[in-house]
Formats: C-alpha cells, sequence, structure tokens
C-alpha cells in the first residue's frame, strides 16, 4: 500500500523544511511527496533542491505560477501514483513518526471505506499544543450544518475517488471543505475515523482561514446549499448532531473533552 502526500507551498519557507523532515521521518516507508510550489521567492526553490536531491520519496516537485493552493492540490493529484492520496500544508504537519503506519492498519482492517480521518492538534507558532480536536465518523450531513468536521491534517482518501468525482474547485479556500461533502455526498457510508490524534494545524496570523472576506463566506454559504442546506428546522438538526457527537464522545471515554466543551 503507497501512500502520496502533496505539498502546495508558496513562500512558506519558515515551515516547509519541518513539514518535509516530519514526513520523511515516518515509520512507514512506502509513500511519494508531491511538491508543488507556486513560484516561491524566499529560497524555497534552494530548500527544496536539496531535499530533492537527498531523498528519493521526494518524486516530483515544480515551482512556477498558478491559480493558488486549490490548483496547486489539482495538479499534485495528477501526478500521484500510491493508492491512498491527500495533501499537508506547509505549516502543518504529523503528530508522530507512527502516524502512516496507523492509517495502514486502519485501512488494512477497514477495505470497505474510502475516506480516514482521524483528531488533530491545535498547535502555535512555536508546536506548543493549544488544544486537541476530536472528530467523529465523518458523514454529509454533520459538514454541512456542523461546519468543518474533519481536516486534511489527519486524513487520506482512496485514489479511486478523485477519479470518479473530478478535482477540487479552485477557490481562494474552501475548497476543501466542498471536496469532502462532494466525497460524502457521492459514497456516504464510506468515512471512517480514527480515534487517535495524528495532525497538527498551526495557528499563525498569516493563514488564510483567519481573514476570510464577505465574498468567501458567501462562496462557502453556496456550497452548504449545493449539498442540502435549509435552515428550516436547523435548531434540531444541531441538536441531533450535538446529541451524536455527545453520544459517541461517551462511549469513547471522552468526559473530559465533553466538559471543557461544555465550558
Amino acid at each position: 500500500m503507497k501512500f502520496s502526500i502533496i505539498i502546495p507551498s508558496f513562500n512558506q519557507i519558515l515551515f516547509l523544511e519541518h513539514c518535509l523532515q516530519n514526513i520523511l521521518q515516518q515509520n512507514y516507508s512506502n509513500f511519494e511527496i508531491i511538491l508543488i510550489d507556486g513560484g516561491s521567492t524566499d529560497g524555497t526553490i534552494n530548500l527544496i533542491e536539496k531535499y530533492a536531491k537527498k531523498y528519493s520519496q521526494i518524486t516530483y516537485w515544480e515551482s512556477k505560477k498558478d491559480n493558488g493552493q486549490a490548483d496547486a492540490i489539482n495538479k499534485g493529484m495528477k501526478k500521484c501514483s500510491g493508492d491512498w492520496i491527500t495533501w499537508q500544508n506547509c505549516d502543518d504537519y504529523y503528530a508522530n513518526a507512527n502516524v502512516l503506519d496507523i492509517f495502514y492498519d486502519s485501512i488494512k482492517n477497514n477495505p470497505q471505506k474510502k475516506l480516514f480521518v482521524a483528531n488533530i492538534n491545535l498547535v502555535n507558532n512555536k508546536k506548543d499544543i493549544i488544544r486537541d480536536i476530536k472528530f467523529v465518523t465523518p458523514n454529509l450531513f454533520s459538514l454541512v450544518y456542523e461546519g468543518m468536521t474533519l481536516t486534511n491534517q489527519a486524513a487520506f482518501w482512496s485514489r479511486g475517488i478523485q477519479e470518479e468525482i473530478g478535482f477540487m474547485e479552485n477557490t481562494r479556500i474552501n475548497f476543501d471543505y466542498e471536496w469532502f461533502m462532494r466525497i460524502l455526498s457521492k459514497y456516504p457510508r464510506k468515512g471512517f475515523h480514527i480515534n487517535e490524534t495524528l495532525g497538527c494545524y498551526r495557528i499563525h496570523d498569516n493563514q488564510k482561514t483567519k481573514n476570510q472576506t464577505e465574498e468567501d463566506h458567501r462562496i462557502k454559504m453556496n456550497f452548504k446549499k449545493k449539498y442540502g442546506f435549509s435552515n428550516r428546522f436547523i435548531f434540531l438538526k444541531i441538536l441531533l448532531l450535538k446529541i451524536r457527537r455527545l453520544i459517541l464522545y461517551i462511549s469513547q471515554g471522552n468526559i473530559f473533552y465533553i466538559v471543557r466543551g461544555i465550558f
């Protein structure tokens, strides 16, 4: 089983080396890195060249002007040769060296599933943990009414998915939101949750998600409506989702997580 990890990059040399080192230190060895840079001018190209010469796991890289992050990821998808695919933003990283091993075991033991997601930590620029985020088994209804209830920092999807549903919408942000809703719309019972913390999402001032515009919010709402969002009985829908989440957390023994969420 081979994993393909796409890294989209643009003038992020401050974070890129750590991201590369983090992936290359995985104990599971059958993976490739596809690095798509948007024409960085901060020394990124020299860094990529250095790592590409040293590590055969970097099977493809380019540095040329593109149309943004979604376009870079789409380019990377076309270059992947793995059975399971994801992307890792260059300012994010995996929680430990056993992440690919854990995904491998989960995929092997659940061959009918097509999208695997795990929990993440929110971290700061110094990689200190701010708090953890625990997800549940992904489904379309949850994504539409609760928001982004899974994340690429700890996710892999089957190569066959993108061959059937195509590539990502080329929007400034929220392309991942639409992408995962599209997957779960096509494969409503093919998601699987790994109840372990496997990804780290770094919070810093230059993130696009922290600086969303009215247009970004409008596009996001259009995505939600595309997959069935309606204000009718919305309170009841959200209440049912919260009860579902509460039951799952209790069954997992995450009592402290529940109490912290309440207060």
